[in-house]
């Protein structure tokens, strides 16, 4: 923490001097940076939908790359072992941890499954009993009941059945690409110095600080997120499984897991993984504890985004929510499940790297949340005032002319 304050004081230092150098003349028309920007998006999309098959294996391997670093740079200074022995344990270690908790996940599934046949005969004496007190109040016939519901299924399937292969194929693409992500890896961890050194090689030599600065925050933020997003995760799942367990949730550890996994999908994911636990809940336990799961996911998420996310993660992935929304919505559109997955980090290192050149500060303040400084459109720009300000600039100064009026008036009379 010490190396990213004073990495943040140098860049603020940084700042204030830039501020001390007058802003220089726009000579490219507002028409023309217009259509380099859309330009610029148009073609980065279309390489986004045409490379999807080796961009997001890239963006996977480079972020775990950068989780691995502080563990392949213990390795090489304190068992001395060799760069090169290092980049090949490190992915090792993280993918038998990866398949430690798909292995898990995988023993809680069969079990559920092997219930399935309870569930669906509590699942339809439910039903039963819902059709006759629907029957009985609104005079509705069992035999309506069961047409509107096969019309309304199959019209829902045929709605979701692309959802459905969508995300099927893109979980069999990042199984099929798993071998690639080993790869990428490897090669990032091995090569992470040369990498380094040709991205300073590209800007100038009084450059070169800032951009190594700006790699150590690319760096920082990444592991920061992933540390922060493994801690959420488990305190998620505990203290769901704890919940859960009280209430009496069949197969609460799976459940709780769940929730937690599907986490890493901002709104969308926890909010799913709720729904299925509550369906399987009605199914084989009491409506009222229904309520009881829905309150106490509601809980844990408050506990979590309000105390454990600024905590663990911190203010250096300040990113507003609609962006969040937004760049999930479109890296969905883009990529599916996986591109949902590396949204946020991707949105996250696109503002660092914002921050770090003046003229694309804006976008990284678009990024942002609305409380961080800006200290050169504070300088060089007139503040936004609210509406009352404005009344309370008018009457003052409806104020400061009556009274010169009253001066020139008692100096014309003497």
């Amino acid at each position: 923490m010490n190396n990213e304050e004073e990495i943040r004081d140098r860049l603020l230092q940084q700042e204030a001097e830039e501020l001390e150098i007058p802003i220089k003349s726009q000579t490219v028309p507002f028409v023309v940076k217009l259509a380099c920007v859309l330009v610029s998006l148009v073609t980065i999309v279309y390489v986004a939908v045409i490379g999807e098959s080796i961009l997001i294996p890239l963006f996977i391997g480079f972020l775990v790359a950068m989780l691995l670093v502080p563990l392949s740079d213990f390795m090489e200074k304190k068992l001395k072992f060799s760069r090169l022995i290092t980049s090949f344990i490190s992915p090792i270690l993280f993918s038998l941890f990866v398949l430690g908790i798909v292995f898990f996940i995988g023993k809680q599934v069969v079990g559920f499954a092997s219930d399935v046949p309870e569930f669906e005969h509590k699942a339809q004496v439910l039903f039963d009993q819902g059709a006759d007190f629907i029957s009985e109040k609104f005079g509705i016939t069992k035999q309506a009941q069961l047409e509107y519901i096969n019309k309304e299924a199959i019209a829902a399937l045929q709605r979701n059945s692309k959802i459905l292969g969508d995300i099927i194929i893109s979980f069999t693409s990042m199984i099929a690409s798993a071998a690639f992500v080993f790869l990428y890896i490897f090669f990032f961890l091995l090569y992470r110095r040369h990498f380094v050194k040709f991205m300073v090689w590209c800007f100038r030599p009084e450059h070169q600080n800032q951009v190594r600065e700006t790699v150590c925050s690319v760096q920082s933020i990444i592991k920061q997120y992933i540390f922060g997003l493994l801690i959420q995760m488990t305190f998620i799942a505990t203290a769901l499984i704890i919940a859960f367990s009280i209430i009496g949730v069949k197969y609460a550890i799976l459940f709780a897991v769940l929730c937690a996994v599907l986490n890493l999908i901002p709104y969308v994911g926890i909010f799913s993984a709720t729904v299925f636990a509550a369906m399987v809940t009605l199914a084989t336990g009491e409506p009222s504890d229904i309520l009881w799961l829905f309150l106490s996911v509601i809980v844990v998420n408050s506990i979590d985004n309000n105390v454990v996310t600024p905590k663990v993660i911190g203010s250096k992935v300040s990113l507003n929510a609609f962006v969040v929304f937004f760049g999930i919505i479109v890296a969905e559109s883009l990529w599916g499940v996986a591109g949902m997955f590396i949204a946020i980090p991707i949105l996250a290192i696109s503002k660092v790297v914002f921050d770090a050149v003046l003229d694309l500060r804006p976008f990284g303040f678009l990024l942002g949340e609305d409380d961080q400084l800006t200290p050169i459109f504070d300088k060089y720009y007139k503040k936004i005032t609210t509406s009352k300000d404005v009344e309370n600039s008018t009457i003052e100064n409806i104020n400061n002319e009556v009274i010169d009026s009253n001066q020139k008036d008692s100096e014309s009379t003497k």
